[in-house]
């Protein structure tokens, strides 16, 4: 893992800091993010990842990066291990529900300190475990306040089109129910699930989804960076 982390960083360091949008959004997505934390902390914060595809996905190696608010792109966390089924969700947390720092109460498949989202200018970029990483997803633009989520109360950022590059602001929504958190929880969103009206159905499942390598990234990199 650390090997694969000093890969990722020296190429990161060669690539131009502008941000790159994932014109097509591969069959792993950012489906739900906590940038704000909860009413227990501020640094109560998780990612939820969906498999939108037609077959169950390895996760083990798969990175998420940060893109600094200077345009410096950094390893925020690796995947120890784990697997993603069609058509199921992901979700990696700061915390274990168990924690007094939680308010989640529902199943988290990977939890790591190294959590910790911007609330403004947010970018992740999500790589797969390929030799020098395949761009499999973006989120936000990093540029402004986050696409969706507000702060009171406490309301995750959901993505509302997967097959929309996740850096469109039309992609996201903000959190209007709340499900799997503490019973005496104000906060809103759906940790660990999607909201009934973007479950697909079982004859639905997506196919032929790309994604880019990072040779394209840095390819495209300066001369495509789209605004909203």
């Amino acid at each position: 893992m650390r090997a694969l982390s000093a890969l990722f960083l020296l190429l990161i360091s060669l690539a131009p800091p502008a941000a790159v949008e994932a014109q097509d959004p591969g069959p792993v997505v950012f489906s739900e993010l906590m940038w704000m934390g909860s009413e227990a902390s501020s640094a109560d914060e998780w990612i939820e990842l969906y498999n939108r595809g037609n077959q169950s996905i390895d996760l083990a190696g798969w990175t998420i990066t940060r893109v600094g608010s200077d345009g410096t792109e950094e390893v925020m966390l690796t995947v120890e291990a784990g697997s993603i089924a069609v058509g199921e969700t992901y979700l990696i947390a700061n915390y274990a529900p168990d924690s007094d720092r939680s308010r989640l109460s529902t199943t988290v498949q990977f939890v790591s300190a190294a959590v910790a989202l911007p609330n403004t200018k947010l970018l992740l970029r999500l790589y797969d475990a390929a030799e020098g990483g395949t761009l499999i997803d973006v989120a936000d633009d990093g540029t402004g306040r986050p696409l969706g989520g507000v702060t009171e109360p406490p309301s995750s950022m959901v993505r509302e089109v997967f097959e929309m590059p996740g850096t469109r602001a039309e992609a996201w929504s903000t959190a209007s129910e709340s499900r799997g958190w503490r019973s005496d929880a104000s906060e809103k969103g759906p940790p660990g699930s999607l909201p009934p009206r973007l479950q697909p159905a079982a004859d639905a499942r997506a196919t032929g989804v790309s994604a880019m390598t990072w040779s394209h990234v840095k390819a495209a990199a300066g001369d495509r960076q789209e605004r909203h």
